[in-house]
């Protein structure tokens, strides 16, 4: 069989997926980086592709829809009281008390699930399955309501994401964020919770999450963009561990800047 040389070209150009393992060590996750501009993943290390949920990645797809809605300002102040029960699941917040009220930038750099919980009471019955579908969620999307709703905004149930899920939703965020929710996605890796995921000299916007699954393993979670105004590359991160933050936000860091330096 002839094959044309122009064809052997075309295969020769596809660009090779790097692979991110030697961030991990030994510790099983998952992880991906992907280019905004043509969907086509860079690198990636998948040894648990696993759906789990996402935790408080949803997040800032919660408020961006509250705020599409018009049901929701970029003004609206929430003093957090620090304590949050819902379905009978104790949900208490974990930033430190804070001073000020928090407003939707600042709920999402403190990670608050008491700002979320209270504006998702908001949402009509289903109406944030529609934007987690609108972003790419394929898994264990539920049209929810009442509490259940709640705790789909919070990330805690009534959705599922792989690390390759969250990359590609991370990345309609990055095209499609309102400026409150990027703004609280800088802030989360400036002071916020995502602060050890900064790489100095890279504009970075992201969000942690940590959830424990329906077994009981807890799992930490980053995803994120980069540069956060003009973004060209989204990554998401899953690792078994007890902290987003403390977690999975170093490892995004180390990656970032390996991709920064050209060394991944």
């Amino acid at each position: 069989m002839l094959v044309s040389f122009a064809a052997c070209a075309g295969a020769a150009a596809q660009p090779r997926v790097k692979s991110l393992r030697r961030f991990f060590r030994a510790t099983r996750g998952s992880a991906i980086l992907i280019d905004i501009s043509t969907r086509s993943v860079i690198a990636s290390y998948e040894a648990d592709i696993s759906a789990v949920p996402p935790g408080s990645t949803i997040k800032p797809f919660a408020l961006a829809a509250l705020l599409a809605a018009h049901k929701l300002t970029e003004k609206e102040a929430y003093v957090c009281p620090g304590k949050l029960e819902i379905a009978g699941r104790e949900l208490n917040c974990s930033h430190p008390p804070l001073a000020e009220p928090l407003h939707p930038d600042t709920a999402i750099a403190y990670s608050c699930n008491c700002f979320v919980a209270h504006v998702a009471q908001r949402f009509a019955p289903g109406e944030f399955a529609k934007t987690l579908e609108r972003a790419g969620f394929i898994h264990g999307v539920r049209l929810e309501q009442g509490d259940a709703a709640r705790l789909q905004a919070l990330g805690e149930d009534g959705i599922l994401a792989s690390a390759e899920d969250l990359a590609n939703a991370y990345r309609w965020l990055a095209l499609n964020a309102p400026e409150p929710v990027l703004a609280g996605l800088e802030g989360a890796v400036e002071y916020g919770t995502a602060h050890l995921a900064r790489v100095p000299g890279l504009s970075l916007a992201g969000k942690t999450g940590t959830v424990r699954t329906a077994i009981g393993n807890r799992v930490a979670w980053f995803a994120g963009f980069s540069p956060s105004r003009d973004a060209r590359i989204a990554l998401s991160v899953m690792i078994g561990g007890m902290s987003g933050g403390a977690d999975a936000a170093p490892i995004a860091g180390r990656i970032l800047a390996a991709h920064q330096a050209g060394v991944l």
